[in-house]
C-alpha cells in the first residue's frame, strides 16, 4: 500500500536499529534472566493461599510494586480468557466468573480485538503478554518519530521526542496494563496522516485513517481515544486550510472507522450505559479522580511523595493516576521551546494543547464541564496527563531542534529556561524542610538528589551544546544531553516497573485444587483470603469481584445482601461478608474461605477459625496451613423448581419483600411482569434438574416436573441472554431482582441459556460491511490511479 510505503523510509534505518536496542536494554532481565514484566510477585507475595509457600525464597516472594495489581486482578485474566475462547471458536462475550457474570467483550479494556492479540493466536499466553508491553515503547517511539519527521524536525530531535512520549511517567505507568499504551500510540498516526492528507490531498490515505479509528477503539481505553479526536481536530483546525470536500471525505472515512469499530463500540456502549460508572464512589472517596496542586512539583522530581515500588508512598491517593514525569533535563528543552514562540504555529499549538491539559487534570468548573461534555463523567480525570505528557514530548523535540538550528543565538531564551527550573528545585529544596514529618522528610530530600544531579550535569551539556564552536565537540555534548535525558527516564521506568518469575503467575496450591475438583457449577466466596478476581485464571466462580463496569442491578443486589437497602453508591468492589443476610443463599455461595487467626491477631497454620464459622451452618471440609474452606449448609442450588409466584414492579417493595420473614425461595420466585400463568394448586410430586452442559455463554438443562413452574436461574440478568425449550424460543423474567426465571411446563424439557446480545449481533455485521466497503474504496483507488498513471 502506497501510504505504508511512504510511513517508512529506509534512510532511517539506523534508527530503527536504535530503538530496537533501546528496547533490548531496557528490557534486559526478560531476553537474559526470563523474568517476565508481569507483576505476578504480587499474586504470590502478597496474599493467601499462596503466602503459605515460599516458592523458593527464604521468607517469602518479595514484591516491587503492589500498586499494579489490577493487572493480575482484571487485564490479565481477561485477555487469558478471552484467547482462550476464541481458540476454542467462541467469540468470548460472557465472563461467568465474578458478580454472578456479567459481559466480557462488551467491557473495553478487555481489548478482545486489539491488534497486539497476534501475538496470542500463536504464543503461549505469558510470552505473547510480554510481547504485547515489549512492543509498546517501540512503536510508541517510532509513531511520534515519523511524525515529527514529517513536520521537518531533525532525526535526533525527532528520536528524542518519540523516547520521551513513550518513557513518560504516563506511558509507564500504564505500560505493563498492555492496554493503555496501545490505545496511546495511535494518536502519532492519526496526526500524520491527517497532515500528509490535508497538505498532499492524496485519497489514499483515507483507508488508513479509517482502520486506525478502528483499531485505536480496539486496543481498548475509550477515554484515550476521545482525548486523541480532541487533539487531532485541534491540530487540522490549527494548521490546515480546510476545503470542505477534504472535510467531508476525512468525516466520511472516520465514521466508517467507527462504524468498522461497531462490534466492540456498541456492546461496549450498552454496558456502560447499564454499570455503575458514574456513580461509583471509589475514585471520588480516594480523591483519585483530579490532579492535587501539591503533586506538580512531580514535573520535577517524580519521587517527591515516595514510590509505591520503594514502599515509601506518602503521596495523595495513587501513585499511577498523577506520574506523568519526563526527565528534570526535558523541561530545560520543554521551556526553551515555549519562549522560543514568537509566531511558530507548530510551538503555539502544543503550547495551547499544555495549558488546556493541565486544566483538564486539575479540579475546576471548567475540567467539570469537559468531563461531562466528552462523555468522561465518572472517570479519572487525571488520565488527560496523556494530552499533557504528550505534549511536552513534541516540545522536549522541539526545544532540542531549537539549539541545533539557532545555536548561540538561543543564549537568552535558554538562559531563562535554566533560571525557572533552577529556581524550582531550589525552591522545591526549601520546602522540604518544611514538612513536618520526619520520615517524609527524609524521602522527599533523598529523592531530589538525582534531579538536582541531572539538572547539574544537563547545565554542561547545555553550554557546550550552544557556545562550543567546534562542531564535532559540539554534537558530542548533544549526544551527551540526549543520552542524560533518556537515561533518566529509563531509570525512573525500571525503578517504578516490576519484573518477576513465570512460574509465579497463578500457580496452583492445595486450596485452589480443592475448590477445582468439586462439581460444578457453583460459587465460592474468597472472604479477605483470595483478592477479588485472582479466581478467574481457575475458572472459579464468585458472587464477588471488581470491575468499573459492574452493571448497576446486580450491584444494587449486593448492596442490599451487605447492608439491607439499595446503596445509591455502589462500589466497583465487592467481597461480601454479610453471610447471615437473608439473600446470601440465593447467590449459591456453597464454600467460604476463611484464614486461621491467632490470639495475638496473627495470621497462622497454628491460629484457630474465626468465631462466626463455629455455627453448625458451615461444615469445615479442608484446610491448608492458613487457609480453611468451609461449606454453606444453608447455599442454594444454582437451578431449581420454583411453582409459585409473585409480580412486583417497585424495586424498593421487591427488596422488601425478600428480606421479609415469609419469603421462601424455594416456594416462591418475584417477577417485574405478569407471566400469563396461574400457580397450580397441588404441590410438585417429582422436581428434577440434570445439568448437560455448562460453558460461560451456554448452558443446558434437562427439567421435569409433573407440575409446571418456573426454572430459577442464579446468574446475573442480562440483556442479550435467550432461553429455548426444546428448541422454541421463550422469554426470561428478571427474578428475585437480578437473576432469571424461565416459565417451564410440566413434562421433561430441554432448556437452552444461550448469550446472543443484539449488540455485538449487530455491531458484527456493521463492522463486516464497512471493512468490505473500506477495502473496496482502497482497491477502486489503486485500480484508478494505475489505468490514470497508464
Amino acid at each position: 500500500m502506497k501510504s505504508l510505503r511512504l510511513l517508512l523510509n529506509k534512510k532511517d534505518l539506523l534508527v530503527y536499529c536504535f530503538l530496537i536496542f533501546l528496547i533490548f536494554a531496557f528490557f534486559w532481565e526478560y531476553f537474559l534472566k526470563g523474568l517476565v514484566p508481569i507483576p505476578s510477585d504480587i499474586i504470590v507475595g502478597l496474599y493467601y493461599p499462596w503466602l503459605d509457600y515460599k516458592w523458593g525464597y527464604a521468607i517469602g516472594v518479595p514484591v516491587k510494586n503492589p500498586l499494579l495489581s489490577d493487572i493480575p486482578s482484571l487485564l490479565y485474566p481477561w485477555r487469558s480468557f478471552a484467547i482462550d475462547q476464541l481458540k476454542s471458536g467462541q467469540f468470548p462475550l460472557w465472563n461467568p466468573f465474578y458478580f454472578g457474570g456479567m459481559p466480557l467483550l462488551a467491557n473495553f479494556q478487555s481489548a478482545v480485538f486489539s491488534y497486539v492479540n497476534i501475538f496470542f493466536l500463536f504464543l503461549p499466553q505469558v510470552l505473547a503478554w510480554s510481547l504485547g508491553i515489549i512492543i509498546q515503547p517501540f512503536l510508541t517511539s517510532l509513531f511520534l518519530y515519523l511524525f515529527l519527521r514529517n513536520r521537518n524536525l531533525s532525526k535526533i530531535s525527532s528520536l528524542l521526542g518519540g523516547i520521551v512520549f513513550a518513557f513518560c511517567g504516563f506511558s509507564v505507568a500504564w505500560m505493563e496494563y498492555n492496554v493503555l499504551g496501545h490505545t496511546a500510540l495511535f494518536l502519532p498516526l492519526l496526526l500524520l496522516v491527517a497532515d500528509k492528507y490535508f497538505a498532499r490531498g492524496k485519497n489514499h490515505w483515507l483507508p488508513l485513517w479509517s482502520f486506525l479509528i478502528a483499531f485505536q477503539i480496539f486496543a481498548g481505553y475509550i477515554p484515550i481515544v476521545i482525548y486523541s479526536y480532541l487533539i487531532v481536530g485541534v491540530f487540522i483546525l490549527w494548521f490546515h486550510t480546510i476545503k470542505l470536500t477534504q472535510l467531508i471525505k476525512l468525516a466520511v472515512f472516520w465514521i466508517l472507522g467507527l462504524i468498522l469499530a461497531a462490534v466492540q463500540l456498541l456492546p461496549g456502549l450498552e454496558l456502560v450505559k447499564l454499570s455503575i460508572r458514574e456513580i461509583d464512589p471509589i475514585v471520588r472517596a480516594s480523591n483519585a479522580g483530579f490532579l492535587p496542586l501539591p503533586h506538580f512539583v512531580t514535573l520535577l522530581a517524580p519521587d517527591f511523595f515516595g514510590n509505591p515500588a520503594t514502599g515509601n508512598w506518602w503521596g495523595q491517593a495513587f501513585y499511577d493516576n498523577f506520574y506523568f514525569y519526563v526527565g528534570t533535563a526535558t523541561l530545560i528543552l520543554v521551556l526553551l521551546a515555549i519562549f522560543s514562540l514568537r509566531k511558530d504555529k507548530f510551538i503555539s499549538l502544543w503550547v495551547f494543547l499544555l495549558a488546556f491539559s493541565l486544566l483538564l487534570v486539575t479540579k475546576n468548573p471548567i475540567a467539570e464541564f469537559f468531563q461531562t461534555l466528552l462523555g468522561l463523567k465518572g472517570g479519572v480525570a487525571a488520565r488527560a496527563l496523556f494530552i499533557t505528557d504528550f505534549s511536552l514530548a513534541i516540545l522536549a523535540a522541539i526545544g532540542l531542534e531549537v539549539i541545533l538550528r539557532e545555536k548561540g543565538r538561543v543564549a537568552r531564551h535558554l538562559f531563562l529556561a535554566i533560571l525557572l527550573v533552577g529556581l524550582c528545585l531550589a525552591g522545591l529544596g526549601t520546602a522540604s524542610f518544611a514538612i513536618t514529618n520526619p520520615a517524609h522528610k527524609l524521602v522527599a530530600q533523598r529523592n531530589l538528589i538525582i534531579p538536582l544531579g541531572i539538572f547539574v550535569f544537563s547545565l554542561i551539556c547545555l553550554y557546550f551544546s550552544v557556545f562550543t564552536q567546534k562542531q564535532k565537540l559540539r554534537n558530542f555534548f548533544i549526544f551527551l544531553l540526549f543520552t542524560l535525558i533518556v537515561g533518566n527516564l529509563l531509570y525512573s521506568a525500571k525503578k517504578y516497573l516490576p519484573f518477576a518469575k513465570p512460574q509465579f503467575i497463578f500457580p496452583s496450591t492445595p486450596v485452589i485444587e480443592f475448590l477445582q475438583n468439586q462439581e460444578r457449577p457453583f460459587r465460592f466466596e474468597p472472604a479477605d483470603v483470595i483478592p477479588q478476581n485472582f479466581w478467574m485464571p481457575y475458572k472459579l466462580e464468585a458472587a464477588s469481584g471488581s470491575d468499573a463496569l459492574l452493571p448497576k442491578r446486580i450491584g444494587e443486589f449486593l448492596t442490599v445482601v451487605e447492608t439491607g437497602k439499595i446503596q445509591q453508591d455502589i462500589s466497583r468492589v465487592h467481597l461480601l461478608k454479610n453471610y447471615e443476610s437473608p439473600l446470601f443463599p440465593l447467590l449459591n455461595v456453597k464454600y467460604i474461605l476463611s484464614k486461621k487467626i491467632t490470639k495475638e491477631g496473627q495470621f497462622s497454620p497454628q491460629g484457630n477459625p474465626p468465631p462466626r464459622f463455629l455455627d453448625k451452618r458451615y461444615k469445615l471440609v479442608f484446610e491448608d496451613k492458613t487457609t480453611q474452606i468451609w461449606e454453606d449448609l444453608r447455599s442454594l442450588p444454582r437451578v431449581f423448581w420454583v411453582h409459585s409466584f409473585a409480580v412486583i414492579k417497585d424495586d424498593q417493595a421487591i427488596v422488601d419483600y425478600l428480606l421479609s420473614s415469609g419469603f421462601d425461595p424455594l416456594r416462591k420466585v418475584i417477577l417485574e411482569e405478569d407471566p400469563d400463568f396461574i400457580a397450580p394448586p397441588k404441590r410438585a410430586k417429582q422436581d428434577k434438574i440434570e445439568w448437560l452442559e455448562y460453558k460461560p455463554g451456554e448452558l443446558k438443562l434437562l427439567a421435569e416436573s409433573d407440575q409446571p413452574g418456573f426454572i430459577f436461574l442464579a446468574d446475573n440478568f442480562y440483556p442479550g441472554w435467550k432461553a429455548y425449550i426444546d428448541g422454541q424460543e421463550t422469554k426470561i423474567y428478571r427474578a428475585n431482582y437480578t437473576f432469571r426465571a424461565v416459565f417451564v411446563p410440566q413434562g421433561e424439557h430441554e432448556i437452552m441459556f444461550l448469550f446472543e446480545p443484539q449488540s455485538f449481533k449487530i455491531g458484527l455485521r456493521v463492522s463486516i460491511i464497512s471493512f468490505f466497503a473500506v477495502i473496496g474504496i482502497l482497491f477502486y483507488g489503486i485500480i484508478k490511479s494505475r489505468y490514470s498513471s497508464s
